[in-house]
């Protein structure tokens, strides 16, 4: 079977407009702003690998750019979380030399 260059011209075409889809990001995946987004993002990109839309080099790149994210996410929660505590500690602390001043006896 020969092809003319119109035919060639033709498949072409089409071949591109497929490589462009397959590279095209789904409109469907959530944000990447919580645990919850995450964990659909995972999954619609693990799917998509599976039935081929995406090869393994960009499911693995996509599996290290959300562990770098969740890193984040919870190492900037936990720092929320230690500034909440150390201000809570300020306050026992000064309330706590406020009533020793007041001359209000500790106890033990």
């Amino acid at each position: 079977m020969t092809l003319d260059s119109e035919r060639a011209r033709e498949l072409a075409a089409k071949s591109a407009e497929s490589r462009a889809r397959r590279r095209r990001w789904p409109d469907s995946m959530p944000p990447l702003d919580s645990p919850a987004n995450a964990k659909k993002r995972l999954e619609i990109i693990s799917d998509l690998g599976m039935i081929g839309k995406l090869t393994a080099a960009q499911v693995g790149a996509q599996e290290r750019i959300h562990r770098e994210w969740r890193e984040t996410y919870f190492a900037e929660l936990d720092l929320r979380r230690l500034k909440l505590l150390d201000q809570r500690v300020k306050e026992l602390e000064a309330e706590l030399a406020r009533r020793a001043g007041a001359g209000v006896r500790r106890l033990r």
